[in-house]
């Protein structure tokens, strides 16, 4: 999925990014990789730190991801979906809208935080299709 974003929703939510709080002495880097595996079955192999989002009653760490396996709703989540634009799906949660947002200007602007996210796209896309055609032998 290296041209969208995945999404996720617990029954009766609006879609969001995946993820959650931290445990007591976990880093938020560790906690995305616990939450990845709980919440979907995904095992990430590489992230990049993107950005703060902060909101006046959240702070969350943004990373760019590449994982492996085939993303399946576990635990609480319920539905799984991709994003190809920010405001393409209206039952996305105004903070995920917003991140997406930012996310999207990010890839747009020049600068080493934007050539990394683009590498790291480009990363993900060579994984994609080397994974396609050792299927295919």
């Amino acid at each position: 999925m290296a041209d969208g974003v995945l999404v996720t929703a617990a029954a009766g939510q609006r879609l969001g990014l995946p993820g959650g709080k931290a445990n007591r002495g976990e880093l938020r880097s560790q906690a995305l990789i616990r939450e990845l595996r709980e919440q979907i079955g995904l095992r990430v192999h590489n992230m990049l730190y993107l950005f703060d989002h902060l909101t006046p009653h959240t702070s969350h760490k943004v990373y760019l991801v590449i994982a492996q396996g085939v993303p399946r709703p576990q635990g609480e989540t319920e539905r799984i979906g991709v994003l190809a634009s920010p405001d393409g799906e209206p039952e996305t949660t105004p903070e995920t809208r917003a991140i997406l947002r930012r996310y999207a200007r990010l890839r747009g602007e020049e600068g080493p935080k934007s050539e990394a996210v683009r590498a790291m796209l480009n990363l993900a896309r060579y994984i994609a299709r080397v994974g396609v055609e050792e299927r295919a032998e």
